[in-house]
C-alpha cells in the first residue's frame, strides 16, 4: 500500500479511493513521530466524510502520544489563527478539500506560525507515512479529556471574536449600516461564522439560502451564478461567495456581475495606499495576475511582486519582503496584520470597508480598472500526466513558439501543472483577444492529443 502524498495544498483525493481513513491514520501516526508530545488542533469542513477522517486522524495522534483538541467544523483560516494564537499548540490539521466537489476530501497540516508546513517537513512526514502504512497503532486509544467540548468551544469563540474585532476596526461605528450584503458560504465551514462576522460591520447581511445543502454543489466561490441572480433580484449592494473551507472570497457587484479577482486585489491595494497602511507601497500576487493591474498599480507608485501560483507562495513572499497585502486571482487574499493565511471572511470584511469609504457602487469602482483580455483553459490529463506533457519536446517547442507570439503582441503565456487536480493549466494574456484565444487553443489541443496518445500506448 502506497501512502498518500502531499500536493501544493496538502493531501487530497477522492474519499474511499485515493484518500481513506487509513491515510488519515497514517498521517496521525507520522505526525506523532515527527512531533513528539505534540499538542494538536484538528478542524474540518462540512463534508459527510469529514467526521470519520477526523476521528481516524485523532485516534492515531492520541495513540502516538499527542494531545488533541478536535474543534469540529471550522474554517481553515480559523484553525491557522488559533494555532498561531495559542502558545502551547504545536501544529494543526484541517480535514478539507477546499473548493473541490463533495466526493473529495483532504488533510492540510498547519505549522506553529499559522502557515502550511514547509515542503521539507512534508517530505519527512511522507517518509514516516510510508514506514507506517498499513500498520496498527500500538497501545490503547487515549480518550479526550473531560473538558474537551468546553475547550473546543472556547477556542472557536476566540476566532469568532477576532473576526468581530477586525470588522469593528475596519468599519467603526457600524458604518456599513446602509449596505446589504448577500453571503454564499458554499454550505461549507464558513456557514456558521460569516454572517455573524459581517454583521459586526453594521451591514444588513443575509444568506443566499437558509437551507442546508451539499458543499460546493453549484454554489460558492467556484460557482457564483446563483449568488449573482440573487443579488440582482434582492437589490443587494454586493454578494460574497466563499469556498468550502472559507479561505477564498469571490465577489459579485450590485448588478450581479462577478468581480475579477485581480481587480479586487487592485481595489484593496489602492484603498490601503490611500489610508497609508504599513507596507501599502508593495503588493504580492502570482504569475496569473493580469498585466493591466500591474500597470495600474505601478502608475500609483505601488510595486507588484509576482510568485508561483498558490497562496502559500504569496504568504512566504509577504513574510520575506514585508509587503503589507497580497493575493491570488482565485480569491485568496492575505492581510498579514490580521491573519497568517488567506481568510475569505476577513476578505469580505475588507470589501465592506472599501465600499463604505468609497461611497460608490462596486460596479463603478470595477469599471475604473479595465483588464487585458485573458483566457484560461484546463486540460484533464490521464496516463501522460501534466508533468509528462510539460517535459514532452514537442510540447516544449510549441509553448516556446506561442510564448514568442504573445510576447510580440504585448502579452504572455503561462503553462503549469495543477497542484490539486490531474489538470494542465494554460493562461494566455494580451491586448488582442483573438490572438490570445488562438494561442491557448493551440496549446490545449496539443496537450489533449499527447494525453490521448499516451493513454493508447499504455492501454
Amino acid at each position: 500500500m502506497t501512502a498518500a502524498r502531499f500536493g501544493t495544498d496538502g493531501i487530497r483525493g477522492v474519499v474511499g479511493s485515493s484518500l481513506t481513513e487509513a491515510d488519515a491514520a497514517n498521517l496521525g501516526r507520522a505526525l506523532a513521530q515527527r512531533f513528539p508530545d505534540a499538542q494538536v488542533l484538528v478542524g474540518r469542513d462540512t463534508r459527510p466524510s469529514g467526521p470519520a477522517l477526523s476521528a481516524a486522524l485523532v485516534r492515531a495522534l492520541r495513540s502516538g502520544g499527542a494531545s488533541v483538541i478536535d474543534l469540529g467544523v471550522l474554517p481553515t483560516p480559523g484553525l491557522a489563527f488559533l494555532v498561531m494564537r495559542e502558545p502551547n499548540i504545536t501544529l494543526g490539521v484541517v480535514v478539507t478539500a477546499s473548493h473541490n466537489p463533495v466526493e473529495y476530501n483532504g488533510l492540510k497540516v498547519i505549522s506553529r506560525d499559522g502557515r502550511k508546513v514547509a515542503d521539507s517537513i512534508e517530505r519527512e512526514i511522507e517518509v514516516l507515512m510510508e514506514s507506517t502504512s498499513g500498520a496498527i497503532s500500538k497501545g490503547a486509544t487515549v480518550d479526550a479529556p473531560p473538558d474537551h467540548d468546553e475547550r473546543a468551544a472556547l477556542l472557536r469563540g476566540h476566532y469568532i471574536e477576532h473576526l468581530r474585532e477586525v470588522a469593528e476596526e475596519e468599519v467603526p461605528g457600524s458604518g456599513a449600516a446602509p449596505l446589504t450584503i448577500l453571503v454564499d458560504a458554499a454550505h461549507g465551514a464558513g456557514s456558521s461564522y460569516a454572517l455573524d462576522a459581517l454583521a459586526a460591520t453594521g451591514a444588513t447581511v443575509k444568506p443566499l439560502s437558509a437551507s442546508v445543502g451539499v458543499i460546493n454543489d453549484a454554489v460558492g466561490a467556484t460557482n457564483p451564478a446563483a449568488l449573482a441572480v440573487a443579488v440582482r433580484e434582492r437589490g443587494a449592494d454586493a454578494g460574497i461567495a466563499l469556498d468550502g473551507d472559507a479561505d477564498r472570497c469571490v465577489v459579485v457587484d450590485e448588478r450581479g456581475r462577478p468581480v475579477d479577482g485581480d481587480v479586487l486585489i487592485a481595489l484593496l491595494a489602492l484603498d490601503r495606499q490611500e489610508r497609508r497602511l504599513a507596507g501599502a507601497d508593495r503588493v504580492v500576487a502570482t504569475v496569473l495576475t493580469n498585466t493591466a493591474i500591474e500597470r495600474r498599480l505601478t502608475a500609483a507608485g505601488i510595486s507588484l511582486v509576482r510568485t508561483q501560483v498558490g497562496d502559500r507562495h504569496v504568504a512566504e513572499e509577504l513574510r520575506r519582503s514585508g509587503a503589507g497585502f497580497g493575493g491570488e486571482k482565485s480569491g485568496h487574499l492575505l492581510f498579514p496584520e490580521h491573519s497568517p493565511t488567506g481568510d475569505g471572511i476577513m476578505s469580505a470584511i475588507h470589501l465592506v470597508g472599501l465600499l463604505v469609504r468609497s461611497k460608490q457602487p462596486l460596479s463603478v469602482l470595477v469599471q475604473a480598472l479595465p483588464l487585458d483580455p485573458q483566457v484560461q483553459s484546463s486540460v484533464a490529463v490521464g496516463q501522460a500526466g501534466a508533468q509528462g506533457i510539460l517535459e514532452n519536446p514537442e510540447f516544449i517547442a510549441l509553448v516556446q513558439e506561442q510564448s514568442v507570439l504573445l510576447s510580440a503582441a504585448g502579452g504572455r503565456l503561462v503553462v503549469r501543472a495543477s497542484g490539486t487536480e490531474p489538470l494542465l493549466r494554460i493562461m494566455g494574456e494580451a491586448p488582442d483577444a483573438t490572438i490570445v484565444q488562438q494561442v491557448v487553443e493551440r496549446v490545449a489541443a496539443l496537450a489533449s492529443r499527447l494525453d490521448r496518445k499516451s493513454t493508447r500506448l499504455n492501454s
